[in-house]
């Protein structure tokens, strides 16, 4: 996976060809790295990084497509925000676990076959 979203300031082991940091205020000005404000949930945030404009849309796109499928899921319970927000996560973050898990799996197969 080339592209990670991460938090401003946090460091990575390995550098990615392409880095999307969330910031929640203008005063973190870079240059020469793309800026898109995108809408999510009604909320206005400034995505900064060297991946390309269309890419940070899927992404938004991604977002808004499992709030929405998590939202319907939950019928007329009135979800906050902030729950709706914390249930896409653990969604992506099961979805990621076991992407990480099938992987790991992947080259130990590979390992014990040469």
């Amino acid at each position: 996976m080339p592209n990670t979203l991460m938090a401003p300031g946090a460091r990575r082991k390995t550098p990615r060809p392409w880095v999307v940091e969330i910031l929640l205020t203008r005063k973190n000005e870079r240059q020469g790295e793309n800026r898109v404000t995108v809408r999510i949930m009604g909320d206005d945030y400034t995505i900064v990084g060297s991946a390309p404009e269309d890419y940070i849309n899927d992404l938004i796109k991604n977002v808004e497509k499992r709030i929405e499928a998590v939202s319907a899921a939950h019928g007329n319970a009135k979800l906050s925000k902030t729950q709706l927000a914390v249930l896409v996560a653990l969604q992506v973050t099961d979805e990621l676990q076991q992407l990480r898990m099938e992987h790991e799996k992947m080259v130990k197969l590979l390992q014990e076959a040469k």
